[in-house]
């Protein structure tokens, strides 16, 4: 989502967007299911979207978060909210379509379409694109039935030990109803441009990933909110992994494919646990996995993995888009402020306990953690927890920066 100041407006907006539909297959297709499984199918004309326009309001983002994509319609949708100083411009797609990366991508797309449109240089009659890309799943190097076995057995041996704890679901126990139009939250975490500096030389200091380095703080967090009896308990750090790179050829953002896989690391987090010894344990294991190509693996093992879920299981879930550039817009608008994360129409609170997520961008210069969560599961006192103790730490990070010679 962009919050953009200027004026929006919205049939250039609408126009883009329909351009945007026309570049890709699969924004333009439902998702349906057979014995054999999901698949795609193609949009009639008069069922594919347009940009819906409605005032902005107190609420209205909310809202917006919470209103799930039709079942058996669109997989992607467009928003605009109209403010009297700030407009926001939403984008919302299935990720059975896309992943973080090629979502960000698309909304770049979008606006681009959109300074053309208004600039009186987008060419007209574009030729509707109908060639799908291939599945990632299609992409990876071949493996071995051998291959697949013995990467499933040592992924049981690893969850070998102690049991993995997750934050407790203390909005689930309690019975409260969750508000009807907030049932999806995010929690947001912001540095200033000069703490993001500090911690990022901080980082470089101490030979540490700053993606390491809140892996640790938010498992610290975790640990602070879990019950004592849980001391024992292993936490499990999933990070995930794009392997857009790491196939041949590699494979643009702006393919319009889930390309994401992860890596679960199991570490000990005792109470008083050094931050920074741990952020390196994560940051090596993380690079070590990529190295090995257990990310791959896990796509091409899940059938098996999903037979034990314990070997899926997670106390914190990390996406991390990277440092993102706000896209370029004619002149009289402004882009602000961007912000992105998962987010599902169906919260598990039926579990005793669930991840926390956390999804770690840099923006204007500012590093930024969206903490996106449930109310069916996550009390808020439990989330502002999480987000104070982890912005506290990062914080502190930032502090021990060295101070720059003269």
């Amino acid at each position: 989502m962009c919050m953009v100041r200027g004026g929006v407006d919205p049939d250039a907006l609408d126009a883009a967007f329909t351009a945007v539909l026309a570049d890709h297959p699969s924004l333009r297709s439902r998702l349906e299911q057979d014995a054999e499984g999901s698949f795609l199918s193609p949009l009639k004309p008069d069922e594919l979207p347009r940009l819906t326009v409605r005032p902005d309001g107190p609420d209205a983002l909310v809202q917006e978060w919470n209103t799930p994509l039709p079942l058996g319609g669109p997989l992607v949708r467009a928003v605009l909210l109209t403010g009297a100083d700030e407009d926001t411009v939403l984008l919302g797609a299935d990720h059975a379509i896309c992943d973080g990366r090629s979502a960000t991508a698309l909304l770049f797309r979008i606006w681009q379409y959109y300074t053309e449109i208004k600039a009186g240089t987008h060419p007209a009659g574009r030729p509707v694109r109908e060639d799908w890309p291939a599945a990632i799943d299609d992409r990876l190097a071949p493996v071995t039935e051998a291959d697949v076995a013995a990467y499933v057995q040592a992924r049981r041996d690893r969850a070998e030990g102690a049991p993995v704890a997750a934050l407790p679901f203390l909005a689930a126990r309690s019975g409260e109803v969750a508000p009807e139009q907030g049932r999806t939250q995010s929690r947001r975490l912001r540095l200033t441009a000069a703490e993001t500096a500090g911690l990022l030389a901080f980082a470089r200091t101490a030979e540490v990933s700053v993606h390491g380095l809140v892996g640790a703080a938010v498992l610290a967090a975790v640990r602070s909110g879990l019950p004592a009896e849980y001391a024992g308990h292993r936490l499990a750090c999933v990070s995930t992994v794009d392997l857009r790179e790491r196939v041949a050829p590699p494979l643009s953002r702006e393919v319009m494919v889930p390309a994401a896989s992860w890596y679960q690391d199991l570490v000990d987090v005792p109470a008083g646990a050094d931050l920074v010894v741990l952020g390196r344990r994560l940051a090596a294991g993380l690079s070590a996995a990529v190295d090995r190509g257990d990310p791959a693996l896990e796509l091409q093992s899940l059938d098996r993995l999903l037979a034990t879920p314990q070997l899926l299981a997670a106390s914190v879930v990390m996406t991390n888009i990277g440092r993102v550039t706000l896209p370029p817009c004619p002149p009289g608008l402004e882009i602000v402020d961007m912000r992105g994360f998962a987010v599902s129409s169906k919260a598990p609170s039926f579990l005793q306990s669930g991840p926390v997520l956390a999804s770690l961008t840099t923006v204007r210069d500012r590093f930024r953690v969206e903490l996106p969560y449930s109310t069916e599961c996550f009390t808020e006192a439990q989330m502002d927890a999480v987000h104070d103790q982890v912005r506290a730490t990062l914080r502190e990070f930032a502090d021990r920066a060295p101070v720059p010679a003269g």
